[in-house]
């Protein structure tokens, strides 16, 4: 998984660099920023873990993040962003981890381990995802509103333990999926910026599908030698859905529907 991991990257570094060593004498020069943002939303889905997919050995759709008392999802999300001329490559990730304590209102069957109804059990969930974006600008960013088309990488890094005093499910694995996107940019003054993003999975059999769509406004707080520092507020869309290919599958839910962000951006 690694391995895959270092081969996409390098061959997406490698475009971009061959790309933006072509972009004419005219391109600007590098220009960096990097941001950090706390999202909270509604939160749904479930986390179906078999054992070696085998019937029987885990409750259909559960359990649920409603029955292990997760009903708000807290999230932190950070990046970094290199551009020159039309060319941005991002790197980033969000982190979506929960730990708490509940009793099962139903019996469960987790990873082979079955929990009786009425038993309380603690929970830990982890389900972060990190992205590597390339976009590029159709038209000029010095146009009031500009449009820029892309696509990536995702990587999945699921671990989830169920535990009570006589059971014990623990599942951890990561995967790689793909997504393209589109991002349109309306700057409506010299510090206020609309910005729409929309990324879509790329259908591939036993990888992780992630939808985002977000509307984030951001406002120049301070401007000082090329450096600039905004303010982020938004409200978005996420979902992940992982499903492999075993007979009965590992089967992963996300949702965060709607939430909303609040961040700082750095640009220099």
């Amino acid at each position: 998984m690694i391995k895959r991991i270092g081969i996409s990257t390098c061959v997406v570094l490698q475009c971009f660099s061959s790309s933006i060593g072509h972009a004419g004498e005219n391109s600007k020069p590098f220009s960096y920023s990097m941001g950090l943002s706390y999202l909270h939303g509604n939160l749904d889905g479930f986390l179906q873990t078999p054992a070696g997919g085998e019937p029987g050995t885990t409750s259909k759709n559960r359990p649920s993040f409603e029955e292990l008392g997760f009903n708000r999802q807290s999230a932190v999300d950070a990046y970094g962003r290199i551009s020159r001329g039309r060319h941005m490559l991002e790197i980033g990730g969000q982190w979506q981890r929960h730990s708490g304590r509940s009793i099962l209102t139903e019996d469960l069957v987790s990873q082979k381990k079955f929990f009786a109804a009425g038993t309380r059990a603690d929970a830990d969930t982890q389900t972060d995802w990190y992205r590597l974006n390339y976009l590029y600008a159709l038209n000029s960013a010095v146009e009031n509103i500009y449009f820029a088309v892309g696509g990536g990488l995702v990587w999945f890094d699921f671990h989830y333990r169920l535990k009570s005093d006589t059971a014990k499910a623990d599942r951890a694995y990561s995967k790689i999926g793909y997504r393209a996107g589109v991002n349109v940019n309306w700057k409506v003054n010299d510090r206020f910026v609309l910005d729409t993003q929309v990324f879509a999975p790329i259908p591939v059999s036993n990888t992780p599908e992630i939808w985002t769509l977000e509307l984030d406004a951001t406002y120049r707080l301070w401007n000082s030698g090329g450096r600039q520092l905004q303010g982020i507020a938004g409200i978005g869309y996420n979902r992940l859905d992982y499903e492999d290919n075993q007979k009965i599958p590992n089967h992963i839910r996300v949702e965060m529907a709607p939430y909303f962000r609040l961040g700082l951006n750095l640009d220099f």
